[in-house]
């Protein structure tokens, strides 16, 4: 990422970008992505108990950040890594969690196509929201036709996915995800504002929201090259401003949301570790 956005913009003038940056920003732009992270959690948390998945708070929060390790993966899917946790440490199957991480991407996709909405994206970009519209649409009507109910090894899994998909819930989920992601536009903005860009909060959430979606549909690792790119040419468009300084923005952008949910999750995978190598002899111990 850093290479790309080098050689697009000359790495001395992005070197210049970033020196000039009021880098005392970057903890609250670090902080308004956790908030992001935390209603996540609670909308995560929401989802098991709706299926009735009782496990401790504490160990549902780890297990949680520590799927955020996957974001970089292609459309996140990487996140089942979660129902693994679950399967390990409290025998949830996976079959039974793994529609919690499909409901989670699409009311991820629903709540960002409302910001991108709000923000005004919808008149000269449609064609990019309505390709997410239909894929969540047709995710959302494949689940609720008794097309997968004809594969017996899905087993629970299509009944949990109906329950989660519901239209109470989808709408209920959409608008909190719209809130939480709302939160990393504004983190995005304080790394925009920080290198002093004549770039409104609605072109920001807009330059956010439409990056992210061409990184998530073009289904490559994190959007990697995809997002960067849209997200520079939005900036440049939108804020008038030069290669270098387009490019810094979305450098500061993309550490600030991308890569911090990476460190976040590593942290977070090795304190579940932790907790469930300290829960072993516990467990071997009652089954004596």
């Amino acid at each position: 990422m850093v290479l790309a956005l080098g050689l697009y913009a000359d790495f001395g003038s992005l070197g210049e970008e970033l020196a000039s940056f009021r880098w005392e920003l970057l903890p609250l732009a670090l902080a308004l992505t956790a908030l992001n992270y935390l209603l996540r959690f609670w909308r995560w948390d929401r989802y098991l108990a709706r299926l009735a998945i009782e496990i401790p708070r504490g160990r549902s929060f780890t297990i949680f950040v520590a799927g955020l390790t996957m974001t970089i993966t292609p459309g996140k899917l990487g996140e089942l890594i979660k129902c693994g946790l679950l399967k390990r440490s409290f025998d949830v199957p996976v079959r039974r969690s793994a529609p919690v991480v499909l409901a989670e991407r699409v009311t991820d996709a629903t709540g960002v196509v409302v910001l991108a909405v709000v923000g005004g994206a919808g008149v000269r970009n449609w064609p990019l929201l309505a390709a997410a519209l239909i894929a969540v649409a047709a995710t959302v009507v494949v689940v609720r036709s008794p097309l997968l109910d004809r594969f017996g090894r899905l087993g629970e899994a299509p009944e949990a996915a109906r329950a989660l998909l519901g239209t109470r819930l989808l709408v209920e989920m959409t608008l909190l995800s719209a809130v939480s992601w709302f939160f990393e536009c504004l983190a995005a903005y304080v790394c925009v504002r920080g290198l002093r860009l004549d770039l409104s909060l609605a072109d920001t959430i807009v330059v956010f929201t439409l990056g992210s979606l061409a990184g998530a549909i073009s289904f490559l690792p994190g959007g990697l090259g995809v997002a960067e790119g849209s997200m520079t040419a939005l900036i440049r468009h939108l804020g008038d401003t030069t290669k270098a300084a387009a490019a810094a923005a979305t450098l500061l952008i993309r550490l600030s949301t991308l890569w911090f949910a990476v460190v976040l999750g590593l942290i977070g995978l090795a304190v579940e570790e932790r907790s469930y190598r300290r829960s072993q002899p516990v467990r071997r111990s009652s089954m004596r």
